[in-house]
Parts: structure tokens; C-alpha cells; sequence
């Protein structure tokens, strides 16, 4: 599945959402503090998501982020192509700077949450924040200035970072920007 097919994909599952609550567009516009055309093009599969307004949604209905994802197919393997996970976009500080990530076990009730986040430079999470379980950063490629309560952590490809969820933390990408797996427990969205 490419970027557009999971578009349209998460698209048609918002849509069946929506409609199997019996809400008009305008109802869950409204309620997720988001806008109609928005909310129409999205379910068209039209428009990128940030993981904010995937955040107001989901919140909206009652649900976490992963249940506007999941593909339940029973008990066995789960296999994410690469490039295929459900991408979100988080902003960043400038108009082109931000965050591209994939999930890459969109499955609800899984134990595990892994996002692999492509950061442009300067860009990341810099707003701290923090949540129950554990947090692993795998660093792939390029740079990154983590943050984990009160330390400030510098992290190179091949380095690693552990901590509990609990501690505020946050991230910017290096001057090349970076590829970095975050692996926590239990699922945030």
C-alpha cells in the first residue's frame, strides 16, 4: 500500500467511523474542533493528518489513535512494508520543518507502539511531553538532541536511548536531520 492508498485507506475508515456513530460531518467537525471541508477531504483520502488532529478525533469518539489504523486480522504476524506503515506529519518550527512518521504496528491492543520518524533538520518534538511505560530511541541515521527530564542527551546513528515514559522528553533533529525508532509500551496512539 503507498502513501495514497493509506491515505485513502484511513480516509474510508474516519468515513465508517463516523457513520456507524450516525454523526454528520458537520457533528464531528464540530466536536473535534476541526473544520467540514477538512474533515471531508480527509475521508476522501485528499489530505495529509497531523497526529494532533488524528489526536482530536480519536479523543472525540473515545477511542485511541491506533483504532482509526487497525487492520484486525486475527492472531498472526502483521507485516509493514517499508513506507507503508499509516504516516502522520508533526510540525515543526518553520513552515517546511517537521516530523514524518510511520507506524509500524497499527494494531489495536498490541503491548508495543514502534513509530519510525524521518525529522528534517532543526525539527522534531522540542515540546516536551510525557505518558505511562517505557520509551525506547533507536537512533538510524543522522543526529539527534534528546531530552529525558532533566537531561539533555546527544545522540549519533547507532546510539540509543531508554527511559520511563513518565519523565518529560522530546527530541530536535541534528544539522542533517534524522531517521529515528521509537519503541514504548503500552500504545499512545
Amino acid at each position: 500500500m503507498d502513501g495514497e492508498e493509506a491515505a485513502v485507506a484511513l480516509g474510508r475508515r474516519i468515513r465508517d467511523i463516523r457513520q456507524g456513530k450516525g454523526q454528520s460531518l458537520s457533528e464531528v467537525a464540530a466536536g473535534a474542533d476541526l473544520t467540514v471541508s477538512f474533515l471531508s477531504r480527509l475521508e476522501r483520502g485528499l489530505t495529509g493528518v497531523t497526529v494532533e488532529k488524528l489526536r482530536r478525533l480519536a479523543a472525540f469518539w473515545g477511542l485511541e489513535i491506533v483504532h482509526l489504523f487497525d487492520r484486525d486480522e486475527g492472531p498472526k504476524p502483521l507485516v509493514i512494508r517499508a513506507g507503508h506503515g499509516p504516516a502522520l506529519q508533526i510540525s515543526g518550527p518553520g513552515p517546511r520543518q517537521a516530523a514524518r512518521s510511520e507506524s509500524l504496528i497499527p494494531k489495536v491492543g498490541a503491548a508495543l507502539q514502534a513509530t519510525l520518524y524521518r525529522t528534517t533538520a532543526g525539527a522534531g518534538r522540542s515540546e516536551l511531553f510525557s505518558h505511562a511505560g517505557e520509551e525506547f530511541v533507536f537512533v538510524i541515521d543522522g543526529s539527534v538532541s534528546y531530552t529525558a527530564g532533566e537531561e539533555s542527551i546527544q545522540l549519533d546513528e547507532g546510539d540509543a536511548v531508554w527511559h520511563p515514559s513518565t519523565l518529560p522528553h522530546g527530541w530536535t533533529a541534528g544539522p542533517a536531520g534524522s531517521i529515528t525508532l521509537h519503541v514504548n509500551t503500552p500504545q499512545i496512539w
